[in-house]
C-alpha cells in the first residue's frame, strides 16, 4: 500500500494538471473519487489547491507538504525507533 503522503502528492499534481486544463474543482474532486475512492482528498481541499495553483504558476508550484511545527506523526528514523523501544523496555537513560 502506499503511503499516505504519497498519495497526497499525486493528487496535487492531478488537480494541478486538471486546472492547467480548466477543468471546474467539482469535476476534479468527482474523477479523482472514481480513482483513489476513500483515499480522495475533501471537495475543499481540491478546491483550496485549484486556488493555490490559479494564483501562482501552474507547472511551477511545489507540490510536496510544507515543513509544519509540533509533534511528527510517526517514528520514522532509526534513532527514535530505537528510543521508544527502550522506553517501552524500561531501558531508556536520560543522555
Amino acid at each position: 500500500m502506499e503511503e499516505f503522503s504519497d498519495v497526497r502528492f499525486k493528487q496535487r499534481a492531478v488537480i494541478e494538471f486538471l486546472t492547467a486544463e480548466k477543468v471546474p474543482p467539482i469535476e476534479i474532486h468527482r474523477r479523482m473519487q472514481a480513482v483513489y475512492g476513500d483515499q480522495c482528498v475533501d471537495v475543499s481541499t481540491v478546491r483550496r489547491w485549484v486556488r493555490r495553483f490559479k494564483d501562482g504558476d501552474l507547472g511551477q508550484a511545489d507540490l510536496s507538504d510544507k515543513t509544519r511545527s509540533g509533534r511528527p506523526v510517526t517514528a520514522s528514523d532509526q534513532l527514535h525507533q530505537d528510543r521508544g523501544e527502550e522506553l517501552i523496555r524500561g531501558d531508556f537513560v536520560e543522555k
